[in-house]
């Protein structure tokens, strides 16, 4: 963290050499400030508060301002850009907003996901519902929505920061690629063992949900940057999804090991500025990898089974 702050500020703060540091710096302050406020006091307490749904958004809302990791973030993205700063605020609050919703969820935006023609249709279609239950793909749409507005308010926005958005938006996805069958009941665990398909195309249908939704979110952005992170994130989750099998909670952030997340992190972020700066080359060169971890996880994950 020090290093992004020390190379944000070493830059001068130009808009051009500072906005990808800046980024990165906002993002990763992201995930103490998406935290529930009211999470400490006891349940029994908290019910006897005299407060509506609304109410405990506000009071989360406010609780933000008492965050002194927020107004540092504020001060240090408000020297490059009035308008990176309030974007920055405003995906803090959607994160809160998130936050609340996940408590006892009403809304079923998966249920809207469309039917997928194709053999793999039917499995393409319930992981992408299964990925809309995750708080880590509201973030990853937070950012992006955050990211078209920020394009559309401000005319001078520097173009080299949407590509390092676009990287940040498959960053907040790539927790998920560790646990790609972390959502998948008794009964669907039940299913894949007995299904007529090889492991590489179970894989395979969720890969595609993944990089559905991924290509979704970083198109009016910057999408080959953005896909190459996500492949590469792609190719090291297999790993921790095939063998280590982690479970997820629906409505909560997905946990992932620090180890997998250093190696998704550091080639795909190197890989997605390599691709932006010297061409798709290295777009092919992270789904050649992507392509060789599908097929030797996929061969393993048919093995493992009965």
């Amino acid at each position: 963290m020090a290093l992004l702050v020390y190379g944000a500020l070493e830059s001068g703060l130009r808009p051009r050499s500072a906005y990808p540091f800046l980024l990165l710096l906002g993002f990763l302050l992201l995930f103490p400030l998406s935290g529930d406020p009211l999470a400490r006091i006891p349940a029994a307490r908290l019910a006897l508060w005299p407060l509506a749904r609304r109410g405990r958004f506000g009071l989360r809302v406010a609780s933000l301002a008492l965050s002194p990791v927020l107004w540092v973030t504020v001060a240090i993205l408000s020297s490059a850009s009035a308008a990176l700063a309030a974007f920055f605020v405003a995906v803090a609050i959607g994160a809160q907003a998130l936050v609340v919703l996940a408590r006892r969820p009403t809304w079923t935006p998966q249920a809207r996901v469309p039917p997928i023609p194709g053999r793999l249709g039917l499995l393409i279609r319930k992981d992408a519902r299964q990925m809309l239950t995750v708080l880590d793909t509201w973030v990853a749409i937070l950012l992006s929505l955050g990211g078209c507005g920020w394009r559309a308010i401000d005319r001078h926005a520097d173009p080299e920061a949407f590509p390092i958005l676009a990287i940040l938006v498959a960053l907040a996805l790539s927790t998920y690629a560790q646990s790609l069958f972390g959502l998948d009941a008794a009964s669907g665990a039940t299913w894949y063992r007995s299904a007529p398909l090889p492991g590489w195309k179970i894989l395979l249908a969720k890969d595609a949900a993944f990089l559905g939704i991924l290509s979704v979110l970083v198109l009016p952005l910057s999408p080959l940057p953005g896909l190459t992170f996500g492949l590469v994130a792609l190719a090291v989750g297999h790993i921790p999804s095939v063998f280590l099998q982690m479970p997820v909670e629906r409505w909560r952030f997905a946990g992932g090991r620090v180890m997998f997340a250093f190696f998704q992190a550091v080639p795909a972020f190197a890989l997605g500025l390599a691709e932006r700066r010297q061409g798709p080359l290295f777009l092919a060169v992270a789904a050649g990898a992507w392509a060789l971890s599908l097929a030797a996880c996929g061969r393993r994950y048919t093995e493992s089974r009965p």
